[in-house]
């Protein structure tokens, strides 16, 4: 052994012979009756046996026969036969060997490894140790090159852990090192296409340009680079950029003939391998040729011919910026570009053009078929010719304003359930949960908006189109829009949907697909007929497939009570004659037909004034068992000779009706939400599980066993200041209803919620909430959100503005577990 490598290792006690046989079974109790060291198991496993040879060749043997603790990641047989062993020095080959290897003092098992940076033995420049990059999304790689051998890892040793790999850990490059690690692909693939990844790999001690320092900018970073690039030059892709631009912007991330730590850069001027200087403060903040500043995130990503830090942001050389500015527009002359052009007219007519010329925004645009969808679901306004008065061209602001966030977000920056303020005061919510970004407006029955283009720079912020027209909850009154009962209700289950007309389509009919901006119902395809019938006789008009996309009939099978058939119609001439046939068939000859003919039940045409739900319980269809129709489906017209002008989308088995929390209509009324509305005292606690939460903000979450069947300080408890909504509801108790909304984990059917209300002048009513004593069944949400609606008037208080001591909710009377959440507990206004 080398002694240079035995003062590098760490050197554990050596326990007593007494007690080692019974100390390495509590510490390794997988090593079994034959506990052997690391040499032994690499020297006695066949598949071993090249890494063996290279051990013994460079004296390595001896050092993992110590009583120090390591983690090796042994290269098996295979992964030896790509190496030519021969090209290295025996010092090489002990340090290549050496990156295999972590010395710790607790072994490493693949349970308690995490996707980060390890050190191994290996050395670089000035004799800093490498870096290891683990990454467990998925399967567990090394730095990016090599994976476990399925049944080979964890192999416990009396001084250590050995995992058997299918690669050998080259010491890695500073590009390597890039490649690795995904959260810098990005750079990878800037390098890649530049040409610049020899120049970058030299490992050349006698070179001027070893060693090297490169800033490493994150994925982020580039989104960001690339939305000024958009918006300077119209690039979207790193693919966009000219090779030469790219490589003088990457030249200018490289410090040539040092190897910078992150302790000793602070406090000087650095010259770069483009040519142009970088400074970087003590406070290890990077100046380079922007107005912008950036900094450190990742530090001292050791490679074998240098150093990496990750920077969260692209630095520019002053020439390649000074081009930026030159050819970027405002958000104004942006959108011009774009084409926004009915965004732009309502801009100048809301007299926001100067705004968007001066402030910094996040714009969110709606595209043009945007607005023409808006006019053709609206009934106040026809086209901005009809905002003409001084009180609808405020409106036409408000509007607007609510497509204007303060400042810039990249669309990297949005969050799956996150909120957007607006300019218009009320929050947006992103919905990540697609293929497809969506943005939802407060407006609840509203389309959510897709984001169609991204990151579309400007110099005052960044623009995202979208391709519908983001309404708030409080204009839709002032656009007269329709919130009819019995709307579009959201499909609960995509696995039961068998025609989309978005790849599950009929393969027999006249319906077509289509995608028109201002009829979709969600962004995407749906069916479209629109023909006149020409006869009394049988018309092949809506669908017809075979059993194989009979998409969730076995789901349903003989379960005909709990299941409804279902699809979005939206009727763009009415209908008034004639019956929709729908057929089920099997093999074994049962052949089944139900008409839908509505005109006939109500007497008057059928017209849904914009999409609407239609649901028909299977109990009524006359199929006893879903599973069996084994020879086809569908849908056809027949009875009169009419103009069929409509479309569809999401024909489904779905529960029956449309389900989920009612929206809260005054969030002035709310006093509890858990987002910053939270009770003082009480077993509730803030969660926000995204499996869970209602709206992606927090809930108050319920879990534990009561304990007992006296008073649980369970729910909330407040004093008179919190208790938003008391005086607009004052003694107009008729009018108001307690509501609250819940999402049971695990059923209740036993106790009481006690609600008390209560004044310093003694007045102190309770409520007691109990569902399952009323219907006799468990309460039980399944899996949803629901709103319990208890009357004002049942709960004994005579005036809720004099309610100046406490108001709060309790349980007793039953040792239970309470697992729930609880949302939004408010007043609201019949």
């Amino acid at each position: 052994m080398k002694l240079s490598r035995i003062y590098y290792l760490l050197i554990l006690l050596v326990l007593t012979s007494l007690s080692s046989c019974d100390d390495d079974d509590d510490i390794y109790p997988q090593l079994g009756d034959d506990p052997r060291n690391l040499t032994e198991i690499i020297t006695q496993t066949d598949q071993l046996s090249m890494l063996s040879e290279a051990m013994v060749q460079t004296g390595l043997d001896s050092t993992f026969r110590s009583t120090s603790t390591y983690t090796v990641f042994a290269p098996n047989n295979a992964a030896f036969e790509n190496l030519d062993m021969s090209a290295y020095s025996d010092e090489e080959l002990e340090n290549l060997l050496l990156n295999h290897v972590i010395s710790t003092v607790t072994a490493d098992f693949t349970s308690t490894l995490t996707s980060g940076y390890k050190t191994t033995m290996a050395t670089g420049p000035g004799g800093n140790n490498l870096s290891l990059f683990i990454n467990k999304n998925g399967d567990l790689t090394l730095n990016g090159t090599a994976s476990l051998v399925s049944g080979s890892f964890d192999i416990g040793s009396t001084n250590g852990v050995l995992h058997v790999i299918d690669n050998v850990l080259v010491p890695p490059t500073v590009v390597t090192q890039a490649q690795a690690n995904p959260e810098f692909s990005s750079l990878a693939e800037a390098i890649e296409l530049a040409d610049l990844g020899d120049a970058l790999s030299l490992n050349d001690p006698e070179s001027e340009n070893y060693p090297l320092t490169l800033f490493a900018p994150t994925n982020a970073a580039f989104e960001n680079l690339m939305a000024q690039l958009n918006g300077a030059f119209g690039w979207s892709n790193l693919s966009d950029v000219p090779t030469d631009v790219l490589q003088e912007i990457l030249m200018y991330h490289a410090v040539t003939g040092e190897n910078l730590r992150s302790d000793a850069i602070g406090g000087e001027t650095y010259t770069t391998m483009q040519g142009g200087t970088l400074s970087v403060g003590d406070d290890l903040v990077i100046t380079d040729g922007s107005y912008d500043t950036a900094g450190f995130g990742m530090t001292d990503i050791q490679a074998i011919n240098g150093v990496v830090h990750g920077v969260d942001k692209v630095l520019l050389p002053e020439s390649v910026f000074q081009d930026i500015l030159s050819a970027t527009l405002d958000i104004k002359e942006r959108s011009e570009d774009k084409g926004y052009t009915t965004f732009l007219a309502a801009i100048e007519k809301a007299g926001l053009t100067s705004a968007l010329t001066s402030e910094e925004y996040t714009a969110f645009v709606p595209n043009n078929d945007a607005f023409t969808a808006l006019f053709a679901t609206i009934n106040n306004f026809d086209s901005l010719d009809d905002f003409d008065t001084p009180e609808e061209i405020e409106i036409l602001k408000e509007l607007l304003n609510y497509h204007l966030h303060a400042g810039v977000l990249m669309s990297s920056q949005l969050t799956d359930g996150g909120t957007i303020s607006t300019v218009y005061g009320d929050e947006i919510t992103a919905d990540l949960s697609g293929e497809n970004a969506r943005l939802r407006p407060s407006f609840e029955e509203a389309i959510p908006s897709q984001i169609v283009n991204a990151n579309v720079g400007a110099t005052n912020g960044v623009i995202h189109e979208i391709n519908r027209v983001l309404v708030p909850a409080d204009l839709v009154s002032a656009l007269g829009i329709e919130t009819a009962e019995g709307g579009q209700c959201p499909v609960k289950d995509e696995s039961l949907v068998f025609f989309d007309w978005n790849g599950k389509d009929q393969w027999w009919g006249n319906v077509t697909p289509e995608n028109d901006a201002s009829l979709s119902l969600d962004g995407e395809s749906y069916g479209r007929a629109n023909f006149q019938t020409g006869g009394t006789g049988w018309v092949d008009l809506f669908w017809r497939n075979d059993h194989s996309t009979f998409y969730g009939a076995d789901v349903v099978g003989t379960n005909i009570s709990d299941y409804s058939l279902k699809f979005d119609i939206n009727v763009l001439e009415p209908i008034s004659a004639g019956k929709f046939r729908i057929r089920f068939h099997d093999a074994d000859g049962n052949d089944v037909f139900y008409d839908w003919q509505p005109w006939n039940d109500t007497g008057e045409p059928f017209d849904t004034d914009g999409w609407e739900t239609i649901e028909i319980p299977l109990a009524e269809i006359g199929v006893t068992d879903f599973s069996q129709i084994d020879a086809e489906f569908g849908m056809a017209f027949e009875g009169a000779d009419v103009l069929l002008n409509f479309a569809i989308d999401n024909v489904r088995f779905d529960t029956p009706g449309c389900g989920g929390p009612d929206p809260v209509t005054d969030t002035d009324a709310v006093f509890f939400d858990w987002d910053g509305k939270d009770p003082w005292w009480g077993n509730v606690n803030v969660e926000n599980d995204a499996a869970i939460t209602l709206d992606g903000s927090n809930y108050g979450r319920a879990n534990f066993q009561t304990g007992g069947t006296g008073w649980v300080d369970l729910f909330w408890r407040n004093d008179h200041s919190t208790f938003y909504g008391a005086d607009m509801v004052g003694a107009d108790v008729n009018d108001y209803v307690l509501k609250f909304d819940i999402y049971t984990i695990e059923p209740i059917s036993q106790g009481t919620f006690r609600i008390r209300f209560h004044d310093a002048d003694g007045v102190d009513a309770f409520y007691d909430w109990e569902p399952w004593n009323d219907s006799g069944d468990a309460f039980d949400t399944d899996g949803e959100w629901e709103t319990v609606s208890i009357p004002l008037s049942v709960l004994g208080v005579p005036d809720f503005s004099l309610i100046d001591a406490e108001f709060g909710m309790a349980f007793e009377g039953a040792d239970v577990l309470l697992n729930f959440a609880i949302d939004n507990v408010r007043f609201e206004k019949l």
